[in-house]
């Protein structure tokens, strides 16, 4: 028999990448959910689902919070007050947090972002971890994916876990920290620009619980549904109330296995893997994991493997009927853009590694004015997204919706 599981609510906007890999984990834990999108938070939707733990995955908090508008994020805080429960991972984490000039938030959680002159801007990999429960410490390694910072403030709140030391896979910007001598640091930070130095994340909070009304959160910057990731994954069932499992397995984006083989979807996955090939053979993209590409610092890594992991999953899901008839209307298009985006693109990653190769350019930006204006056309003004990028993300989106919202139906009813 098994015990009764808790209610689980994913909120779906503005995550793409994250939103797969959260919603991979939870069928891998065995964790029914229920789909939701902001536009349904804003009209009531968690109502009929009081008691229930809202997650959010990563994400721009920004955007999440623009998707909700005023009215959704009212209705989030009012379930957690009548005993909701919230979950969310980097930015849904942020989305939680104390809301800043031009930026409103949740404002569940006292506590805001760490200036990013203060934090370390751009990290990534394995940290050390000390995490407390029930009275209790131990060490585990959590994972994390270019998180913020917090911000602590006068209020307490339960320090679920903290960082320590970097592991073996830890990434500051595009430099592989295991390489890294403590006497090349400061040469290192003056050539990027930024703070480089793990150094500046021992004993800051990761995750942190803290209660609202009659509920409560837990935010965390460790993305605890990471593939492959043990002691991650055992927390995140812990903290979700489930049997333990074995935990969340590799996800393989180069495994074919389709199980909707349309013409036009195949083009667009087809597409985007060659223009990641094409990365490769020029040494600007690389695979750090089987789900995770890694790029040179200023190379727009990040957009590109949105769109492959997003095309590939849509592949490998289900052609479910709302799918199929919004793909017969948009997919012909959305195919004819992938291919003018690629194309495009090698020309700017060639122009990119021309520049690269005189002087260096920073997380956000080319090097060359020309280039970044160019890189803006494809892929929009950082953070957020447009151009071309913004386009096929934004059908390919739609599509995953309509695929997962359609299978969460049927098993809901069945």
């Amino acid at each position: 028999m098994h015990r009764h599981l808790p209610p689980l609510v994913l909120l779906w906007d503005e995550s793409h990448l994250w939103v797969l890999l959260l919603h991979r984990a939870l069928k891998a834990l065995h964790a029914p959910v229920t789909l939701l999108k902001a536009e349904q938070v804003r009209a009531g939707a968690l109502r009929s689902h009081e008691g229930a733990t809202l997650l959010v995955p990563g994400g721009w908090a920004r955007l999440k919070s623009l998707a909700l508008g005023e009215d959704g994020r009212r209705e989030i805080r009012e379930h957690i007050r009548g005993g909701g429960k919230y979950l969310g991972f980097c930015g849904g984490a942020g989305l939680a947090l104390g809301s800043e000039r031009g930026a409103p938030f949740l404002d569940l959680c006292p506590w805001s972002r760490k200036a990013a002159s203060q934090r370390l801007p751009n990290f990534s990999g394995h940290l050390n971890c000390i995490v407390t429960e029930n009275g209790e410490e131990y060490e585990a390694a959590l994972p994390v994916w270019w998180p913020s910072q917090f911000q602590a403030k006068d209020t307490e709140l339960e320090v679920l876990a903290r960082y320590e030391g970097p592991g073996p896979d830890f990434w500051s910007a595009d430099l592989d920290w295991s390489g890294i001598a403590a006497s090349e640091v400061g040469q290192w930070e003056e050539l990027y620009g930024i703070n480089l130095s793990p150094e500046r994340l021992r004993r800051e909070p990761c995750i942190v619980r803290g209660a609202y009304g009659q509920g409560s959160f837990v935010l965390s910057y460790a993305h605890l549904e990471t593939p492959t990731s043990p002691q991650a994954n055992a927390l995140l069932c812990r903290l979700l109330g489930l049997d333990p499992a074995p935990g969340v397995p590799a996800w393989d984006l180069s495994r074919e296995e389709a199980l909707w083989n349309d013409k036009a979807l195949r083009s667009v996955h087809a597409e985007l893997a060659d223009l990641v090939s094409f990365g490769q053979s020029h040494f600007l993209l690389f695979w750090r994991t089987p789900w995770l590409l890694g790029w040179r610092r200023g190379v727009p890594g990040s957009p590109i493997n949105f769109l492959l992991a997003m095309a590939w999953q849509a592949r490998h899901n289900e052609a479910t009927a709302p799918a199929k008839e919004y793909w017969a209307e948009h997919g012909t298009k959305c195919s004819h853009l992938c291919r003018d985006f690629c194309a495009q693109t090698r020309d700017y990653l060639l122009q990119e590694r021309r520049i690269l190769a005189t002087s260096p350019s920073s997380p956000e930006a080319s090097a060359s004015p020309g280039l970044q204006r160019r890189k803006q056309e494809l892929f929009g003004k950082f953070p957020g997204y447009g151009g071309l990028y913004g386009d096929i993300l934004r059908t390919l989106d739609e599509l995953l919706w309509l695929q997962f919202s359609a299978q969460d139906d049927r098993q809901g009813s069945s």
